[in-house]
């Protein structure tokens, strides 16, 4: 599904006002013109799964906004609907410490609804040209995500241009990740605590070497406190 993912920091107006400006999106005619699939969320406090725990990006992140759409409708084609709804969002958001991608996901393993998300904001290394990293992302370091236990297991892949294209339509930063992988858990504790992690670790940290830029990539959780999509039981 194609998806677009809000980064927000705050305005003036605190991240309460922000939060309940995000929740009001699922009233917008836009929401049901568009079949599209909301869900907020909010960095998880003394987070355990972020790395750097401290960041400048990180440090102003307050919350998280995904719009996904079905699978063949262009985003781009109710682009100008989409700037109306998020209006009243976008005005109360620090902008210049807020970003916004643009790409799509591919499911590799899904359970159902889980009351946490896990985002690895991915960049690639120097010497891989985007079609050697993916390449790589997609055919081979996908198998480290379906060994993780108790996770759902998603990548998502950026359109860097238009990416840039939105982010400035809504006044706002194109974050340049060139993947995001997205774990989706029911617990943390219960995560870190399973033997299957503990395990696979090590061995998906040594693989990314071969072609993720570690020292420029962004892990985090946050707690999903909606989420508008039905799932099949």
């Amino acid at each position: 599904m194609a998806k677009l993912v809000f980064y927000l920091a705050a305005g003036s107006a605190g991240a309460a006002a922000l939060n309940s400006r995000a929740r009001a999106l699922v009233e917008s005619p836009v929401v049901a013109a568009e079949r599209a699939q909301l869900a907020v969320m909010t960095p998880r406090p003394n987070d355990q799964l972020a790395a750097p725990a401290s960041s400048p990006f990180l440090d102003t992140l307050d919350l998280v906004l995904e719009i996904a759409v079905p699978f063949g409708q262009p985003v781009w084609r109710a682009r100008s609907e989409w700037i109306d709804a998020l209006g009243p969002l976008l005005e109360i958001t620090d902008r210049a410490h807020s970003f916004l991608v643009l790409g799509y996901h591919r499911t590799f393993q899904e359970t159902g609804s889980r009351a946490v998300r896990y985002h690895y904001l991915m960049y690639r290394r120097p010497d891989f040209s985007r079609a050697d990293y993916l390449d790589y992302y997609v055919h081979r370091h996908y198998r480290f995500g379906l060994a993780t236990p108790a996770a759902d297991y998603m990548q998502n892949y950026l359109d860097q241009e238009g990416g840039r294209a939105l982010a400035d339509l809504c006044g706002l930063k194109c974050l340049d990740a060139d993947t995001i992988s997205e774990l989706r858990l029911d617990s943390v504790e219960a995560y870190l605590s399973s033997d299957g992690v503990i395990e696979v670790g090590p061995s998906a940290g040594a693989d990314e070497t071969v072609f993720v830029d570690r020292g420029r990539c962004q892990s985090f959780s946050m707690d999903v406190l909606l989420d508008t999509r039905h799932y099949a039981e």
